[in-house]
C-alpha cells in the first residue's frame, strides 16, 4: 500500500464516517413529536361508589364454553339483572336489544341520526379458574372484593371492567341530560373469548349490514405501560390498530410402532421432534416495517438521545433494533409471526412404540402475511420428513386502522385528557384477538384500548390468578368513556370500509 493511498483511504473512511454521522444528526433532530395537546379536561366526575357496581358484576360466573349449549345462561341472565338495577336510567331511555339471548346492544338515538354512530364494546364472559390455583388467590375468584384499593375478581380487568365503565359513563350523562349529537351504540358480548361467533359477529352484522360504517369502533386490547421499551422514562399508552391473525396446525408423524425393547432407527416421536426443531430453528423472519415502524416513529421523538438517534435512523441500526426487540417476549411478538407447540400426544405404555405421534403449533400472524404464507413456510420447512399437516383453527390478520386520521387523533387526545399530558399515545399491533375484528369489513376507525396500568408484572393477571384492577384505574376507564363520548361528537364522517 502506497503512502499515496493510504492517506486516500484515510480521507476517505473518515469522510464517510462524517456524512454518516452528519445524515444521523439531521434525521434526529428533526423527529417532531407527533403527540396531540390536551384540549379539555373531563367536566363530570365519576361516583364514589361505582367500584361497588363493578364488585356486582363481578360476582357473576359467567365463565365463557366453546359449545353455547354448555354455558350457564342462569349466570348470564342474572348479570344483567344486576347491570338493569344498577344502572336504571341506562335501561329506561336506551333502545335494549337482545341478542342470541346472552348478548346486548344498547342503542343511545343521537340528535343527528344522519351522522355515522360510534360503537362502544365490551364482553361479559370470562375465562375459567385453573381448579389448581383456586388457593392462591388472595380473595375467592368470584367474591368482587374491594380491598387494598383494589377490586378483586375474575374479569376486573377482561373485560367486565368495560362492561360496567361504560354504563356508567352513560348514567352519568343521561342523569345530567347530556345528549349525543350522533347516535351510540354499546356492543356486550358474551362469547368473545371464544371468538364472538353468536355475540360480536351478530351485532356487527345488525349494525353494518345496510352499509352503515361506524365513525369509529373502540374495544379492549391496548393499555397503559410503563418500562415497555429502553429509553422512554415517560407511561407508554398502546393503542391497537391492527391484531395479529390465528393459526393451529397439527403436526402428524408415522412410523412402525413395537417393544421399546427393539427400538427401529427412527420412531415417530423422533421424526416428530425433528420436525418441530426445524420449525423452532427457523422462524419467520421479523420485520420493523407495518404496525411495529408506526409504534416507533411514534415512539422516537419522546426518547433519550441515544434510542431516538437509533430509531431516527433505522436505514443503518434495524438490524440492532430487531435484536433487541427479540429479547422480550412482548415485544418480539410485535415483529414477528410467532409460533409455539401447545399439545403433544403420543404412547400409550412406557413400553410400547407408538406408532404415530401428534403435536399442535399455534401462530400469531403478523398483518404483513397470511394464514396461507405461514403454511407454506412449514411445509418447506419440514419437506423430506414422513410428516402430514393438518390445518386447525385460522384467522387471517385484521386490516390495520388509519393513524393519519382525525378519529385516532381525537383519541390520542381523550387519553392524554384523562391521565396526563406526560403519556405518550402511539399505535400498537395487538397479539391476541378481539371482538372489534367482526367490524373490520365496514370501517379502518377500529381502535383498541382501555387506560388502565400493566406493569410487565402485571400482564399475568389477565386471564391468571389474583386479576384485579386498582380503584383509581377503574375510575380513569370511566372518565375515558365520558370524555370519549364527549369528544367523538365532534368527528367528521370520513370512516371508509377498507378495500
Amino acid at each position: 500500500m502506497t503512502p499515496r493511498f493510504a492517506r486516500n483511504l484515510f480521507f476517505g473512511l473518515g469522510g464517510g464516517l462524517f456524512l454518516v454521522l452528519l445524515i444521523g444528526g439531521l434525521r434526529t433532530i428533526q423527529l417532531d413529536s407527533r403527540q396531540v395537546a390536551p384540549t379539555d379536561s373531563v367536566a363530570l366526575s365519576v361516583a364514589s361508589d361505582a367500584p361497588e357496581r363493578l364488585a356486582a358484576a363481578l360476582r357473576h360466573r359467567t365463565v365463557t364454553k366453546r359449545n353455547p349449549a354448555a354455558l350457564d345462561t342462569a349466570a348470564y341472565r342474572d348479570l344483567y339483572r344486576t347491570l338493569e338495577t344498577a344502572f336504571p336510567v341506562v335501561h329506561r331511555t336506551l333502545d335494549t336489544t337482545h341478542v342470541n339471548d346472552l348478548s346486548r346492544l344498547y342503542t343511545w338515538r343521537g340528535a343527528d341520526t344522519t351522522k355515522d354512530p360510534i360503537v362502544l364494546m365490551a364482553h361479559t364472559d370470562v375465562v375459567p379458574i385453573e381448579p389448581d390455583t383456586r388457593s392462591e388467590w388472595t380473595h375467592p375468584p368470584f367474591s368482587g372484593t374491594i380491598a387494598d384499593g383494589h377490586v378483586w375478581g375474575r374479569g376486573a380487568l377482561d373485560d367486565k371492567s368495560s362492561v360496567v365503565a361504560i354504563l356508567e359513563a352513560l348514567s352519568t350523562l343521561l342523569r345530567n341530560d347530556v345528549q349525543p349529537d350522533r347516535t351510540v351504540h354499546v356492543a356486550l358480548g358474551h362469547d368473545e373469548e371464544v371468538g364472538g361467533p353468536n355475540g360480536a359477529r351478530v351485532i356487527a352484522d345488525r349494525l353494518t349490514g345496510d352499509g352503515t360504517s361506524p365513525a369509529i369502533v373502540v374495544d379492549e386490547g391496548g393499555a397503559i405501560t410503563k418500562g415497555a421499551l429502553p429509553g422512554l422514562q415517560r407511561p407508554l399508552a398502546v393503542v391497537g390498530i391492527a391484531e395479529k391473525g390465528y393459526l393451529s396446525v397439527e403436526l402428524e408423524a408415522t412410523a412402525p410402532g413395537g417393544h421399546s425393547s427393539a427400538p427401529p432407527d427412527s420412531t415417530s416421536i423422533q421424526i416428530l421432534n425433528a420436525a418441530i426443531g426445524r420449525l423452532l430453528d427457523n422462524p419467520l423472519p421479523a420485520r420493523l416495517d407495518g404496525v411495529m415502524g408506526r409504534t416507533l416513529d411514534y415512539v422516537a421523538p419522546e426518547m433519550n438521545f441515544p434510542m431516538r438517534l437509533a430509531l431516527a435512523n433505522r436505514w443503518l441500526t434495524t438490524p440492532a433494533i430487531e435484536w433487541a426487540l427479540s429479547q422480550q417476549p412482548a415485544t418480539e411478538a410485535a415483529i414477528r409471526t410467532v409460533q409455539v407447540p401447545t399439545r403433544l400426544d403420543a404412547g400409550v405404555k412406557d413400553n410400547v412404540i407408538p406408532s404415530s405421534a401428534t403435536a399442535t403449533i399455534n401462530y400469531r400472524i403478523l398483518p404483513s402475511q397470511s394464514v396461507d404464507a405461514v403454511l407454506q413456510h412449514i411445509r418447506s420447512t419440514v419437506e423430506g420428513l414422513p410428516i402430514t399437516i393438518e390445518t386447525g383453527q385460522a384467522s387471517e390478520p385484521t386490516p390495520v386502522s388509519s393513524v393519519d386520521d382525525p378519529a385516532f387523533r381525537m383519541l390520542q387526545r381523550t387519553i392524554r385528557e384523562v391521565t396526563s399530558d406526560s403519556v405518550v399515545v402511539a399505535p400498537y399491533l395487538v397479539p391476541g384477538a378481539t371482538d372489534s375484528r367482526h367490524y373490520a369489513h365496514a370501517t379502518d376507525r377500529i381502535y383498541r384500548f382501555l387506560p388502565y396500568t400493566l406493569t410487565p408484572k402485571d400482564r399475568g393477571l389477565i386471564h391468571g390468578t389474583n386479576e384485579r384492577i386498582s380503584i383509581s384505574d377503574y375510575k380513569t376507564v370511566v372518565r375515558f368513556y365520558l370524555q370519549l363520548l364527549r369528544n367523538a361528537d365532534a368527528l367528521p364522517d370520513t370512516a371508509e370500509r377498507p378495500v
